[in-house]
């Protein structure tokens, strides 16, 4: 390894650990306010990353009347809410499934010790040994619409939401005046009010597609690279846990804004939705009651 690769693999590291200091002081305040002003706390384990779906966790606690405090031990977390983390849960875990998914179909943790009550979707269910139980299949994501209520208008004919590894592709496109480019790496609340201002979303972030789902916006997988971990299988635990057919677009070169348009499609029946939300909702508060802190 030559010294230039050697100092910016160095650099990396640095950084790295820069940026978990800066998260886990942020953590350690959010935890000495909630106690002062006696906030009710929950701990929870998930992929703390930059990235709309993962940081929902915190938002969709703080709207159940939760300040959500990271811990790095799966063991400590009370709940595994957003994400496809379940793979970093190992059998001796004995708090809640309520909400996450496996992220590839090699994971097994069946004869566990884990409390599910709602999970992502029946193929999350059958790697936990929990396919013939009473389970809410679910993603809480969907409650988005409940969570960022502010109206707003429609501007754009297509929103494109790439997942974190294909931004960087999706960038260097010409999309044109009607067409919405939203960034993954920020605020959900952000991430939400652009697909608001969308007609259509296409989407290669499962939680892009689980918004639109949620704000009744027609939508599409636009599958733009294999970089993603896991495959499809996230993709279809989730459309099979919402009794919804799952379909793709591929993209290639040249392919146009009305060639994706006329694949989205609104896949999630507004009556089937409300049912929905509200069985995620009495399942949260019913949990997060159970659990004192």
């Amino acid at each position: 390894m030559s010294t230039e690769n050697s100092i910016i693999k160095s650099l990396k590291k640095f950084h790295v650990l820069i940026v978990r200091w800066h998260m886990d002081f942020g953590n350690f305040l959010r935890l000495i306010i909630a106690k002062v002003t006696g906030q009710k706390i929950i701990y929870i384990q998930f992929a703390r990353v930059n990235n709309f779906g993962d940081q929902f966790n915190y938002d969709l606690t703080k709207f159940f009347g939760r300040q959500l405090i990271y811990t790095h031990s799966y063991k400590k977390s009370q709940v595994a809410l957003c994400g496809s983390i379940l793979g970093t849960y190992l059998r001796d875990y004995s708090g809640y499934i309520l909400g996450a998914g496996f992220l590839a179909a090699r994971f097994d943790r069946r004869e566990n010790n884990w409390k599910v009550k709602m999970i992502r979707g029946p193929l999350s269910a059958e790697q936990c040994g929990h396919e013939n139980e009473n389970v809410l299949y679910a993603d809480p994501g969907i409650l988005a619409s409940l969570m960022y209520t502010q109206p707003v208008t429609k501007k754009y004919d297509l929103g494109i939401l790439p997942h974190s590894k294909d931004v960087a592709m999706m960038e260097k496109l010409p999309w044109g005046p009607n067409v919405k480019l939203i960034h993954p790496r920020r605020k959900p609340s952000d991430v939400a009010h652009d697909i608001k201002q969308c007609k259509h979303i296409a989407s290669s972030s499962l939680h892009g597609l689980i918004f639109a789902d949620a704000f009744q916006i027609p939508n599409i997988h636009l599958k733009i690279s294999d970089r993603l971990k896991g495959g499809l299988h996230k993709f279809h635990d989730y459309y099979l846990g919402m009794n919804m057919p799952y379909e793709n677009i591929m993209y290639e070169k040249g392919v146009t804004v009305e060639k994706i348009i006329a694949h989205c499609k609104n896949r999630c029946e507004e009556g089937y939705l409300a049912k929905k939300q509200i069985a995620v909702q009495e399942m949260i508060n019913t949990v997060f009651k159970n659990i004192n802190t």
